[in-house]
């Protein structure tokens, strides 16, 4: 079993184009499967699913949640752990998606960047509630995720449109709320697609709501913050065949202060309320790896 399971992790951590979302459901699966046939690989499992994708707060949380339960009660509980968090998962995108129909009184105008499952279940909820005019999407370059989401919307019958990444800031005025995902909720910030800060930002001085749509597992686990990465992606996703002396810098994700946001919504709850909420520390497999050194 132990050449399956790190040949999953080893791809999962190539996947740069799966939401957050997927993949967790991805570790989970995984998880689950070495719970039942071989439950001393789940350490080492899980210190390697966090460290092959180390911005995905839900991998993190998965892997975390897993471990959790498997030094508490043992492997034969590592199943019901990973449902009760997907049924909180599920939960918390409905609620979210209700807060965000609760702040509005008339329809309006979405905009958005990159692709989110908690912000597409918010769209939802806005049209069933008659409070959606359109949705404008970023492309999202450079893996165009945007462009992904629009063609999506547009098959399940919304009205969008698909903008370039510079154009967004020219939809973010009177009449629209910016909403976004998020790859992580951070003490200071908001981990999400690399431009998201300066859009929110944008959307701030133009005095556009914004909301971040959050579940409970996007919060990293405060005592494993320290290895939340950013780490370079590869440079023919910007340029194909770049010449020996062109520097390429390719990284996924920004962090967008708390500070910028309207409210960052985890389920029903402002984040503050959602921290004071739960208990997210760590599995000691995580803390302390077979080294004692950590993951």
């Amino acid at each position: 079993m132990a050449d399956d399971w790190q040949e999953a992790i080893r791809t999962l951590g190539a996947d740069h184009r799966s939401p957050s979302s997927a993949l967790a459901l991805r570790a989970a699966a995984l998880l689950d499967q070495l719970a039942k046939g071989s439950p001393a690989d789940l350490p080492a499992a899980g210190r390697a699913l966090v460290r092959a994708q180390p911005a995905m707060a839900s991998v993190v949380a998965t892997a975390n949640v897993a471990l959790r339960a498997l030094e508490a009660l043992g492997a034969a509980s590592v199943s019901a752990a990973l449902a009760a968090l997907q049924r909180g998962v599920d939960a918390d995108r409905r609620a979210a998606a209700r807060a965000v129909c609760d702040q509005l009184d008339a329809p309006i105008r979405v905009v958005t960047t990159s692709v989110s499952a908690n912000v597409v279940a918010a769209l939802e909820a806005l049209r069933s509630a008659d409070l959606l005019q359109d949705v404008v999407c970023a492309e999202s370059r450079p893996l165009l995720e945007g462009t992904a989401l629009a063609r999506s919307l547009v098959d399940a019958g919304f009205d969008v449109t698909l903008v370039a990444d510079a154009a967004l800031p020219e939809h973010l005025r009177p009449g629209c709320v910016f909403l976004a995902g998020t790859d992580a909720i951070l003490p200071d910030s908001i981990a999400n697609k690399c431009g998201t800060r300066v859009l929110a930002t944008w959307a701030k001085l133009c005095g556009v709501p914004r909301y971040v749509l959050a579940t409970r597992d996007k919060i990293y686990p405060p005592e494993l913050v320290a290895h939340w990465d950013n780490p370079e992606r590869e440079p023919r996703e910007l340029v194909q065949d770049p010449p020996p002396k062109l520097r390429v810098e390719n990284r996924a994700f920004d962090r967008t202060p708390l500070s910028a946001w309207t409210t960052v919504w985890v389920g029903g709850l402002p984040l503050a309320d959602a921290l004071a909420s739960g208990d997210r520390g760590a599995a000691r497999a995580l803390l302390e790896g077979r080294s004692g050194a950590g993951l």
